[in-house]
């Protein structure tokens, strides 16, 4: 009995991973786990004025952080003349709200959007790399006409392009808040090797390696079953419990 009641003391102390989690989180002041989501898209010549873009995800993201009660949203977007790049940090729930409106948006009649593609969505993020959400409207010229072409596989492509925002994302959390600014206004003149050319995004666009939204929620809202070994032997197995 001695043993027993040792051995249910240190069960009880014992924490498990998500306790040890949610005792982290609770120390940072962090409401729920923090997830990020990158992705990109191809504008199509239905959006007149890019700034029409900004303002539909400064107003979503507000409508969502209203609704939702997990972490508040901060990233960076940032829109090429052809293309556009969104990294988001915030809770699950909105990030799955943003995929789903990525998708109505890309179906829509008169859309904005012709086509989009998740590069990641990393899970339980343990800080933030950006501060607030914003955006900018590069000045850059259109991309050239001809298609991108490299001899790199997909998975090597995709992390360049994630360590590109990150570094740039480090970037500007050194540069003083009084210079942010300027600082956002003129990227592609301070710091053009940290922007993810515009071919190269082209190219994401056109794999089929990569998530669209629609394929990504099909996944996501797809029931989960398993089957099990022992479901597939006939006749199923049976337990026999001992009788007191």
């Amino acid at each position: 009995m001695g043993d027993a009641k040792t051995d249910s003391m240190y069960e009880s102390a014992r924490l498990n991973l998500l306790e040890v989690i949610e005792d982290r989180n609770r120390a940072l002041n962090k409401k729920s786990l923090l997830h990020r989501l990158v992705y990109v898209a191809k504008l199509s010549e239905n959006l007149n004025d890019k700034n029409d873009l900004c303002v539909h995800y400064d107003k979503q993201l507000k409508y969502w952080q209203n609704h939702y009660q997990g972490e508040s949203a901060t990233g960076l977007l940032l829109v090429y003349p052809n293309y556009f790049v969104h990294l988001v940090e915030t809770c699950s729930e909105e990030i799955i709200s943003i995929i789903r409106d990525l998708k109505e948006l890309t179906e829509a009649e008169d859309s904005p959007i012709s086509n989009s593609k998740i590069l990641v969505i990393s899970s339980n993020v343990s800080n933030r790399l950006f501060q607030q959400w914003s955006f900018r409207v590069l000045n850059l010229p259109a991309s050239r006409l001809e298609e991108y072409e490299t001899s790199e596989p997909i998975e090597k492509l995709v992390p360049e392009c994630l360590t590109l925002i990150l570094k740039l994302g480090a970037y500007l959390a050194k540069q003083p808040k009084i210079t942010q600014r300027n600082i956002m206004d003129s990227l592609h003149e301070k710091v053009p090797d940290l922007l993810i050319p515009q071919d190269l995004i082209g190219y994401l666009l056109r794999s089929p390696d990569l998530f669209t939204p629609q394929s990504y929620l099909e996944k996501y809202d797809q029931p989960f079953d398993i089957v099990l070994d022992n479901e597939l032997v006939w006749p199923l197995p049976t337990k026999n419990f001992p009788i007191y």
